[in-house]
């Protein structure tokens, strides 16, 4: 019996006993996890990528991705055949009863959305999509495009029609980079479906893994939910960043006028910082300006916010040039030991780090960088083209001044003592996450600064 025709009930059992086939499109830090959590509780799943160096991984019981908790779950589900992996979508999608599509979703040089990998992936899904199967599409988009363009896509290459011969439901990714397993376990899972039949055979599917699932009224609503949610954190962020400049201004620190100002039940002022980082943040909002464009709907605050976020590396260089200078320090011969590449706290994973552009503008203005990150390798920082250190002492040694870019529970633990030692007098210490507290660095014999930290 085709997936579509079952009852609730048998659709959890049948996944639970093997009965059922799920393929995951897009291995990456979402789908990877996705998959083992189908596998976990029974189901064969199919996983696809194109990416060859992937599949292989994963089909030798290796884990392409670190500090997510998959290389356990990836090993034993490989071995016993209940887990696999391929690049050929249209042959995963003709023997699977249910497919999940968790492929990237970009943003070009305009900032213009970049869908080409949810085209491409559901061209090659329609080739072998076969009646009565469910297709989940999970990547974040703006409001309209799972009916605009992936129901067009499936319909166009398959010759099926959705709702009829295939059931098509949104539910989007809502997990966090480092506890994406925990995640997609415990928040609770929003589902949309073209039609009801979709609707309650996806929360069957994903009850299965999820603990909570909230089902809303059409597809558009779960697409907005997701760019929401995101958008209110980039609009925050950028508020904080706003205030956070303004407090160093007139001389008192933000950090302090954050945490009693969110002894307020309603206020909830977020932490500021040098940028906003990852595959989500930076990108999704303009999603929303693209679909608010076309149908003539002002988001200037959405615009803004981006503006402010993005600009914040551009600011905290000009933090550490004013350290440099007010210093006597020429910044041709200074040499700066960054502290962190990730983007965001206690992960190893750079995309879209503003760390980056802060190097690169550093660089401009001739100033030396070397990059000391606990969650990557050496190697691993030098193959992202950055000069490395495998330890916080050899980042520090003749360093001019250290710039903490990510709050790493290890930075709050550094002896900066130690550090102070081998770096070049006087040595400072720009803090732009505010990890470390000032009075304790400068105990230390060294000079302290920090965005949204005006005590100078």
């Amino acid at each position: 019996m085709d997936v579509m025709e079952q009852h609730e009930e048998e659709i959890a059992n049948d996944i639970k006993c093997g009965g059922l086939t799920i393929s995951v499109i897009g291995l990456g830090r979402m789908g990877l996890p996705l998959a083992c959590l189908f596998a976990d509780v029974g189901a064969k799943v199919i996983g696809v990528d194109i990416n060859k160096k992937i599949v292989d991984l994963i089909n030798n019981g290796k884990s392409p991705i670190s500090g997510e908790g998959l290389e356990p779950l990836i090993e034993k589900y490989s071995k016993n055949g209940r887990l696999s992996a391929t690049d050929k979508a249209n042959d995963a999608a003709s023997k699977s009863d249910v497919i999940a599509i968790v492929v990237p979703t970009l943003i070009d040089e305009e900032t213009d959305p970049d869908y080409t990998a949810v085209e491409k992936a559901c061209k090659e899904i329609g080739l072998g999509l076969k009646k009565g199967s469910l297709v989940i599409f999970q990547s974040t988009v703006g409001p309209g495009e799972t009916e605009e363009l992936v129901k067009t896509t499936l319909e166009k290459t398959s010759g099926l029609k959705a709702g009829k011969d295939f059931g098509l439901a949104y539910s989007p990714i809502r997990a966090t980079a480092g506890r994406v397993l925990k995640d997609l376990q415990n928040y609770p899972r929003i589902v949309a479906g073209l039609d009801d039949r979709s609707l309650k055979t996806t929360k069957a599917v994903l009850g299965t893994i999820a603990k909570e699932i909230k089902c809303v009224s059409n597809i558009k609503t779960a697409e907005a939910e997701k760019l929401f949610e995101n958008v209110y954190r980039d609009v925050n962020i950028a508020l904080v960043n706003e205030l956070a400049i303004f407090c160093e201004k007139i001389g008192i620190d933000f950090k302090e006028v954050k945490e009693v100002a969110n002894t307020q039940p309603y206020s909830h002022l977020h932490d500021a910082g040098v940028g906003v980082g990852g595959h989500c943040i930076p990108v999704n909002p303009y999603f929303l300006v693209e679909k608010a464009d076309n149908v003539g709907v002002k988001v200037d605050l959405v615009k803004i916010a981006r503006k402010i976020n993005d600009y914040m590396p551009k600011y905290t260089v000009k933090v550490v040039i004013k350290a440099l200078r007010d210093h006597g320090k020429s910044l041709r011969r200074a040499k700066i030991a960054i502290f962190g590449i990730s983007y965001k706290s206690n992960v190893g994973e750079a995309r879209n780090s503003p760390t980056q552009h802060i190097i690169e503008l550093l660089k401009k203005k001739g100033i030396e960088t070397v990059v000391y990150d606990p969650y990557f390798t050496k190697k691993e920082l030098m193959d992202l083209g950055y000069a490395a250190a495998e330890k916080p002492e050899r980042a520090a040694e003749n360093a001019d001044c250290i710039l903490i870019t990510v709050a790493h529970e290890e930075f709050k633990r550094i002896n900066f003592k130690d550090l102070a030692r081998m770096m070049k007098k006087p040595a400072v210490i720009i803090d732009g996450c505010r990890v470390l507290s000032p009075s304790d660095i400068e105990k230390q014999g060294l000079l302290y600064y920090g965005i949204g930290y005006g005590g100078k």
